[in-house]
């Protein structure tokens, strides 16, 4: 990141980082927020070894990681995120570091996983071709990126962003032909991109900016109810395009020997 907007990201993540552990403390949230970790976590092989959540900040994804995948390291810019995470996840390597200078070796890891990371740089090539450096030849990217292919989505976002203290106004989504193209100039090859996200997003994802759920009898249920229409929606080329989220599966391309 350049040294203004890291800076800017280290103090905006140092007051959010109490709000994501109150995001997690409601069952019906968690139970999406674990089906979203589920859905990448499928993406990526299942014998893998060398594990990056880059951007794990209070370390709830990174917790699911290392109880499939011992050994899992988890980066992020925020110091004060990397403290909650260590509560959840002891023992587990965090690192602190800037995902445009990641402090590892060329191939130090066969995945490297990325939950909504990607959006808060502003060199997001240089982000995606140090993913690719510390993947080697043959790892995979798996992300999950905010999506802006429909319009009202990116209307109420971009109000969101300007009106909200808790979000940084420079931190915009991507549209599916957008994030790809990044990708490519980074020297990937996209495999799979799917949108997720629709009713639990919306109305189970995040109780500390819209949280009237918490006071709706069943919303366990309610939840349970949204992700399974969600995943039909997802699926249809027309509803898909409600989708807040695009999910990325891809993989460095072969460079000729």
């Amino acid at each position: 990141m350049s040294q203004t907007n890291a800076q800017a990201q280290i103090e905006l993540h140092k007051e959010l980082a109490p709000r994501y552990a109150y995001r997690y403390g409601f069952e019906y949230s968690r139970l999406f927020q674990q089906d979203w970790h589920a859905e990448m976590i499928s993406h990526g092989p299942d014998d893998a070894r060398g594990i990056l959540d880059l951007g794990c900040g209070t370390g709830f994804f990174l917790a699911e990681l290392e109880q499939q995948h011992p050994g899992s390291v988890g980066l992020d810019i925020s110091h004060a995120m990397l403290k909650v995470s260590d509560q959840y996840v002891p023992g587990v390597r965090l690192v602190t570091g800037d995902a445009e200078k990641l402090p590892f070796q060329r191939g130090a890891f066969d995945t490297v996983f990325c939950k909504g990371s990607l959006h808060h740089t502003r060199d997001h090539v240089g982000f995606l071709s140090n993913c690719r450096e510390v993947l080697g030849g043959r790892g995979v990217l798996v992300m999950s990126e905010p999506c802006n292919d429909n319009p009202l989505i990116r209307l109420a976002r971009a109000l969101l962003y300007k009106k909200s203290p808790h979000f940084d106004e420079g931190d915009e989504g991507f549209t599916k032909k957008g994030i790809i193209r990044l990708c490519e100039q980074a020297g990937f090859e996209v495999v799979k991109a799917k949108k997720y996200g629709i009713l639990a997003y919306t109305f189970a994802g995040f109780p500390d900016h819209l949280g009237f759920l918490r006071f709706v009898p069943g919303n366990v249920w309610i939840t349970r109810a949204f992700i399974a229409i969600d995943r039909v929606l997802c699926a249809l080329p027309l509803f898909s395009l409600f989708g807040f989220h695009i999910v990325i599966v891809a993989r460095p391309k072969e460079t000729p020997s």
